[in-house]
């Protein structure tokens, strides 16, 4: 007899799902409070506007893609995980590596890296395997 689909999956799939559904809600919040007045306004320019909706969609769609067992996500995270990097490093003016491991935004890029790593280790369980 089959098992439900939520018995076939470990916990940390759920949290890292959950963490998704939240990193897509606090983006969401984010533009529709202050985002969308900022770039119009000028405050915030349209790039940095689109890769924060972007890196966020990437996010909710990889973990979307963890739950439905889809090998793609580790892709989702990974480049969620690379144009944050890179972009949040082309904007920062300082030049202490210090200064940029304390901020925040470089915390929670630490937790997409742990995330992306899990999903990689996820491959090796069979876990993409099993239905």
């Amino acid at each position: 007899m089959p098992q439900p689909w939520y018995n076939t999956r470990p916990a940390p799939v759920f949290m890292t799902v959950f963490y998704c559904f939240i990193v897509l809600l606090q983006a969401g919040v984010w533009v529709v409070e202050e985002g969308f007045e900022q770039t119009r306004f000028g405050d915030i320019s349209i790039s940095v506007f689109l890769n924060i909706c972007v890196v966020a969609l990437l996010m909710f769609v990889g973990g979307l893609m963890l739950l439905a067992r889809k090998k793609s996500s580790s892709l989702c995270f990974i480049l969620a995980l690379a144009l944050g990097v890179t972009f949040s490093l082309s904007r920062m003016g300082s030049g202490s590596i210090v200064h940029l491991l304390t901020l925040p935004m470089f915390k929670e890029y630490a937790l997409v890296f742990g995330i992306w790593v899990y999903s990689l280790q996820l491959r090796t369980t069979g876990y993409f395997l099993s239905k």
